[in-house]
């Protein structure tokens, strides 16, 4: 069978096989069923025709639902001779007089809305003629519940040939925009789902949606109890429509309904639920008036606030009853803080602060966008402000949450702009706002930070009156003496006074923390006294970070410190998910993962965290973490860069103290595995001078161990173990009992050597530092175990290779010649089916 319809050639292909039966002798019965608009009608249409190109005789029948009360309005369509239900057994005499004469094809479209006479004399008829050639056709709508006596089945029988339409697909669709550039058939497939009513309305319109759609669809929804309601309701919720919600905005129990138009196919079997079509939606939504809508919207945005929506949700209602006024969504808006939301909260009735402080955050938003006009909008405002003080105070709250490397040139010049207009009895406000742009700047690439160092002597030679900036300034110091690497007993003292008290905002700033952190961590009441205080800040002060994240970092540093590796991941991982690459904290924070993954050995999962770069200051931290791990990857000449690179970059900003960054120990490893050994040992006391003038265990242990490492001073070692075994950095405290048992083992005092390295491995173990832990409990093992066939020299010589010396060390260490060396070398990697020293490590430790 020819199909005359776009799309339909697999449906009338059956259809036409039946008539191929009906020919042949042989009845049937077939139900086309689907959605509203789905093409039944021109499926039947068109299979009357083919039926009678082929000779049939064609009976149509159209049920109304209006006229679903008139007895026989159906069935005398095909019968007009028919009068009561007596003339039933005339009906069937004669249908089955005319079959005897050739096929016959009977067509009842919308049977579903039939009066009951009609369903009864049909039900009568149709296991009548199921002998006889005769086709009868049924079109049924979707979801359809028979209210009356007779029902579908009864009438179609136990088991009819049944045909459930889908939507046209793509291609289909394609075939009917070809002449329509502007809309794009995936688009109109993916609003409409093919259903051909839909899709030929929504060609007619401009939009995605048609008031004449949505005003047929509430028309037909009307004899369905409470159904047009709920319609609308889930079509304002959109995505939040969950039972509770709907039955709340419509104002009665909205599930009876809900069954209907899921079973219906107005709405989708989803929780929460949503629209089969989004052409529908939007339809439904075009019809509802202005107002109506607007309301409606309103309602839901209550509706939300009150269930602890998302704020993003519910602002999408808010910005959508814009005809309505909804004070109190003013400070969610904010919240939320894009551009069309602060518009939105500048058309409610606001104070003049209020309203000032939405204008500011208005165009600051705009210069996020790379917005001219952003800029010019906050400096107009606070230039057209007239209480100085109030442009000044609305100025330092647009800083303090500023964040990106964009800003910090901007906050500059609004600093300078409002302190202009600032009198003298004004010092103290005056200090704040040059601080809170100084932290901004600070904070950025290497010359504007050096140039905003040039206020740091002016900001603490000036002590303020006020309390709480006078613990501002003790904060400035202890960051200054940090980032001099000084004196460590100072910079704790100055970040105690700070810390004294209630909230500053200025430990919110990320310059200060990244400072305080390494300044507090070696003390853990110090450090837990830190990030108690940012688990009572008020709000975030960081606009990417949720209120408390600060506060995990500064945690997760702790446990770092303390050598706690799964807490420190546990705390780091939520702020790091966030994935706010431009905020600085978030930076550091994945900086500092990816060290602790690191040290557990989960070296893919650090990869990723250290691909991106920047000219933040914690962007250092992620250069120094991306040269740690390719160091512990066996990449050394790779590793070696990027540590000396972050050295540069600290080097460029007068940051020489090694208690903010352990380059240079690690790039002392890095040297020693290229053979560098004048360079590793230039580097190591060069640490250990700085560590002493800093003067804390942690810094101190960390630069022995480099010299001891570089220099084989057994003597040195002991001492590095030593103080760290009485700090309470025990990953440290592991790495130094290592360091000594390793070169202990190395000078042939085995024995000495295996209490240090199996207290390494246990510590290791507990610290979930798998990397040492399996160092540690390799060497631990009784020289005299060979690998796959090795010699007890050749083992040795083979895993002193695969730690990174070089044959004139091995020889050295073991009293060889370095032919000798090369020759159990050469043999080694024989025995272990391998070409060289790159796969030692694979072939001796898996």
């Amino acid at each position: 069978m020819t199909s005359p319809l776009l799309g339909r050639d697999a449906e009338l292909a059956t259809l036409g096989r039946l008539l191929d039966d009906a020919v042949q002798g042989t009845g049937s019965c077939v139900v086309v069923t689907g959605g509203f608009g789905i093409g039944k009608t021109a499926v039947l249409d068109a299979l009357a025709a083919e039926a009678r190109e082929r000779g049939f005789t064609v009976r149509l029948a159209k049920s109304a639902r209006l006229e679903s009360h008139l007895p026989g309005a159906v069935v005398r369509q095909l019968a007009p001779c028919l009068a009561n239900e007596h003339d039933l057994e005339e009906l069937y005499a004669r249908a089955a007089n005319s079959a005897r004469k050739g096929p016959i094809l009977m067509v009842i479209d919308d049977v579903h809305v039939a009066d009951t006479f009609s369903k009864r004399a049909l039900a009568y008829l149709r296991p009548r003629l199921q002998e006889m050639p005769v086709v009868i056709a049924l079109g049924a709508s979707q979801g359809y519940f028979s209210t009356d006596e007779v029902t579908l089945p009864e009438i179609a029988g136990a088991h009819p040939h049944r045909l459930d339409l889908d939507g046209l697909d793509v291609a289909a669709v394609a075939s009917l925009t070809e002449n329509l550039p502007a809309r794009d058939p995936k688009r109109c497939h993916e609003l409409t789902g093919g259903n051909p009513y839909l899709l030929q309305a929504l060609l007619r319109e401009e939009g995605e949606g048609s008031a004449a759609v949505g005003e047929m669809i509430g028309m037909r929804l009307r004899e369905y109890t409470g159904a047009a309601e709920v319609a609308r309701s889930a079509a304002v919720l959109d995505g939040d429509a969950g039972l509770e919600l709907l039955s709340a905005l419509t104002g009665f129990d909205a599930l009876p309904a809900v069954d209907m138009l899921v079973r219906l196919g107005v709405l989708a079997d989803t929780d929460p639920l949503t629209f089969r079509h989004p052409f529908v939606r939007n339809s439904i939504l075009a019809d509802m008036p202005i107002a109506v809508r607007s309301a409606a919207h309103s309602r839901a945005a209550w509706l939300l606030f009150e269930s602890d929506a998302p704020d993003e949700r519910v602002a999408e209602h808010v910005l959508k009853a814009r005809s309505v006024r909804l004070p109190w969504s003013v400070d969610l808006l904010r919240e939320v803080g894009g551009v069309e939301h602060l518009e939105r909260a500048l058309e409610e009735h606001l104070s003049d602060e209020d309203r000032l402080a939405i204008e500011v955050e208005l165009g600051h938003t705009e210069h996020l966008q790379d917005n001219a006009l952003g800029r010019d909008r906050v400096r107009d405002a606070l230039v057209q402000c007239e209480d100085p003080h109030l442009a000044a105070n609305v100025a330092l709250a647009l800083i303090q949450r500023m964040c990106t490397g964009s800003d910090a040139h901007f906050a500059v010049s609004l600093a300078i702009m409002v302190v202009a207009r600032l009198l003298p009895e004004d010092r103290d406000m005056v200090w704040n706002l040059v601080c809170t742009t100084y932290l901004l700047a600070a904070n950025r690439n290497a010359h504007m930070a050096n140039c905003a160092g040039k206020y740091f002597e002016d900001l603490v030679g000036d002590v303020p009156q006020d309390p709480n900036l006078q613990r501002a300034r003790s904060a400035l110091l202890a960051v200054g003496n940090a980032r001099s690497g000084d004196s460590y007993p100072e910079a704790v003292e100055y970040a105690l006074e700070a810390l004294e008290g209630e909230w500053i905002d200025v430990f919110g700033a990320s310059y200060v923390f990244t400072f305080l952190v390494p300044v507090l961590g070696d003390n853990p009441e110090h450090i837990n006294k830190f990030w108690l205080s940012h688990s009572t800040a008020p709000v975030s002060h960081d606009p990417h970070l949720r209120r408390g994240m600060l506060s995990m970092i500064a945690r997760a540093s702790a446990f770092h410190n303390g050598g706690d590796l799964a807490r420190a991941y546990t705390f780091l991982t939520p702020p790091v998910s966030t994935g706010n690459i431009d905020c600085p904290a978030v930076v550091l924070a994945t900086a500092k993962l990816a060290e602790v993954c690191i040290e557990m050995g989960q070296f893919d999962e650090a990869a990723p965290l250290v691909v991106e770069d920047g000219d933040l200051l914690q962007h250092i931290n992620i250069v120094y973490a991306r040269g740690r791990l390719k160091l512990a990857s066996c990449h050394a000449e790779g590793g070696l860069e990027d540590l000396l690179e972050a050295g540069r970059r600290l080097a460029s900003r007068e940051m020489p103290n090694p208690a903010l960054i352990a380059w240079r120990h690690h790039a002392v490893r890095a040297h020693l595995a290229l053979g560098n050994r004048d360079d590793a040992a230039r580097l190591a006391h060069e640490e250990l001078d700085l560590a002493k003038r800093w003067g804390s265990p942690r810094v101190i242990g960390t630069a022995l161990m480099s010299v001891g490492i570089s220099t084989d001073d057994i003597d040195v070692l002991t001492e590095a173990e030593q103080l760290l075994a009485s700090s309470p950095h025990r990953l440290l405290h592991a790495q130094s009992s290592y360091w000594l048992g390793h070169h202990l083992r190395r000078k042939g005092r085995a024995d000495a050597a295996a209490v240090h390295l199996r207290q390494s491995f246990e510590l290791a173990r507990r610290l979930s530092a798998h990397p040492l832990a399996k160092l540690a409990g390799d060497e631990v093992r009784d020289e005299d175990d060979q690998v796959q066939g090795l010699t007890k020299q050749e083992n040795r010589v083979a895993r002193m290779a695969a730690q990174g010396l070089t044959n004139r060390q091995i020889a050295e260490a073991l009293h060889l010649t370095r032919r000798t060396v090369e020759l159990h070398l050469s043999s080694a990697y024989r025995k272990l089916g391998i070409t060289g020293r790159a796969e030692l490590v694979a072939a001796l430790w898996s």
